[in-house]
């Protein structure tokens, strides 16, 4: 059986990015097990490697997967721009080994690439 990860994702064109752990070697805030490491991190590795442009971490599409121990539910919070694309979803479900009844999706303000905060203004 696959285990399913949590982790940070990003989407750079039509290339999606993800960093993960699963389940079991997540770390825990709160009540949520979530991926350890930070967009900013995840994001000056790919530049290092030059897998991405050389600019800030926040101007691309980005999110985040954790999953609630509580509720036993998964929460990928991301950008619009992901959201609006059911085959970026689909593929991060698929490459997270996600359970499709138990996850839910959603929005969240720290997750706005460039083009969505120019909407907002």
């Amino acid at each position: 059986m696959r285990v399913p990860n949590v982790g940070i994702i990003y989407l750079v064109g039509d290339k999606l990015w993800i960093d993960a752990s699963p389940i079991a070697r997540a770390g825990n805030f709160g009540d949520f097990a979530f991926h350890e490491r930070y967009h900013f991190q995840y994001w000056e590795q790919l530049v290092k490697q030059r897998a991405v442009p050389d600019t800030e971490y926040d101007r691309y599409p980005r999110g985040r997967l954790s999953y609630g121990r509580k509720s036993g539910k998964f929460e990928l919070l991301a950008d619009p721009c992901i959201l609006s694309e059911r085959s970026v979803v689909a593929a991060i479900f698929l490459q997270m080994n996600l359970p499709s009844p138990g996850t839910e999706t959603g929005t969240d303000s720290l997750y706005r690439c460039f083009r969505c905060l120019g909407r907002n203004r």
